[in-house]
């Protein structure tokens, strides 16, 4: 893989992730939103229903609880991208399910507690290179314990660095005598918590190994109250353990953060985060409304970011969620007909649901590429935060 920017500063910048091995004509241009998954597949969606939602090629990210089930019958085929049906889609591997709390404690030795519908399953180096190369993802994060946020103490946090440390050592050991990963991107996580020290402990010991990225990681355990975590929370964090990175690597933050987090950390110079928010905001029974118009209002007009299909007032409401809006939902549907498929408890409503929040997100993740490119994300960040305080 090869990351290029146009900028070595932190703050909001273009770039392009090129040089997949899989995919070597395929450029994906960063800030990137990396499609969640579930088993493989966007929730909600079949494959051909999401290529009606998109033509355009995407990445997809894959998590450990939702696959772990699955690596057995995934070694009967050549990857895991081949096995569910989505070949011609680059993966990124990631540890734990940004739409779903990971629960605390159970983590051992050398090990990182995966829990999927069955439990928790304790997963060591070695087990998990086994699933890397059964898997082959185009990219995968380096084995990492997560199991931190800001209410974590020192000592566990502590834990959590050598523990990290530990993991990464045999999964860069493995890493490098695999024919099959020779190629494949190896990204290392970032652990401390909300420990400043602790997090240079974890960023100088990746710094040496050089690296094509990292993910900043350990500032919550994942699910829907993410969303709900300001920018001003994580701010010094976030900003310290960016100022310790090379400048010119990749940086990549996983979880349901808020668009209003999503724009501060690409103006702090994050590049890729995953949809787990659209996901989160469909199971609600909400559709996202923030791109329903181009947000040249004044400073004084506010709005809310989704609306939600199950309120009565929209029963006989009988426009689409968003009147500027080209999605498959809002071209055809009625928020009327989507407030009728809630109350029934139509599985259509999750579908259309997921479809319109999904295309939003793509959406506002263009219109933020192309204010970086005309030099106006500025002007972008001040009226959106301030529209939707």
């Amino acid at each position: 893989m090869k990351f290029i920017t146009d900028s070595v500063s932190r703050c909001a910048r273009l770039g392009s992730l090129s040089e997949l091995e899989k995919f070597p004509e395929a450029i994906f241009e960063t800030p990137l939103l990396v499609l969640y998954t579930r088993r493989g597949s966007v929730p909600h969606l079949t494959k051909d229903v999401f290529k009606m939602l998109t033509d355009e090629q995407h990445m997809l990210s894959v998590s450990l609880p939702t696959t772990l089930t699955m690596v057995e019958a995934v070694k009967q085929s050549d990857s895991f991208s081949e096995f569910v049906g989505m070949k011609e889609y680059p993966t990124i591997l990631t540890i734990q399910d940004s739409s779903e709390v990971s629960p605390h404690g159970h983590q051992k030795h050398i090990t990182t507690a995966i829990w999927t519908k069955h439990g928790h399953h304790p997963v060591s180096p070695d087990i998990y290179m086994d699933i890397v190369e059964a898997f082959k993802p185009d990219i995968y994060v380096g084995l990492c314990d997560g199991d931190s946020n800001e209410k974590t103490n020192e000592k566990k946090i502590m834990k959590v660095v050598d523990r990290s440390k530990r993991q990464f050592e045999k999964c860069l050991e493995r890493h490098k005598s695999s024919e099959i990963l020779k190629k494949t991107c190896l990204l290392g996580a970032v652990e401390g918590g909300y420990d400043l020290r602790a997090r240079e402990v974890s960023a100088n010991f990746l710094r040496e190994k050089n690296l094509e990225g990292y993910v900043i990681d350990g500032l919550h355990v994942n699910g829907p109250e993410v969303q709900n975590i300001s920018f001003e929370t994580i701010k010094e964090v976030v900003q310290h353990t960016l100022a310790l990175l090379p400048p010119e690597k990749l940086k990549v933050s996983m979880g349901s953060w808020s668009p209003h987090v999503i724009l501060e950390l690409i103006d702090s110079g994050v590049d890729v985060f995953d949809s787990s928010y659209p996901y989160v905001m469909t199971e609600n029974f909400k559709a996202l409304t923030f791109m329903c118009d181009s947000h040249n209002h004044g400073d004084d007009y506010k709005t809310e970011l989704a609306i939600s299909v199950a309120d009565k007032c929209y029963v006989d409401d009988f426009s689409p969620i968003c009147n500027e809006c080209q999605c498959l939902t809002c071209r055809n549907h009625s928020r009327a007909y989507l407030n009728h498929l809630h109350n029934t408890k139509e599985l259509l409503c999750s579908v259309l649901l997921m479809i319109h929040n999904t295309h939003v997100y793509l959406e506002f993740f263009k219109a933020i590429r192309e204010n970086i490119k005309n030099g106006k994300f500025k002007e972008f960040k001040h009226r959106f935060l301030n529209q939707f305080s």
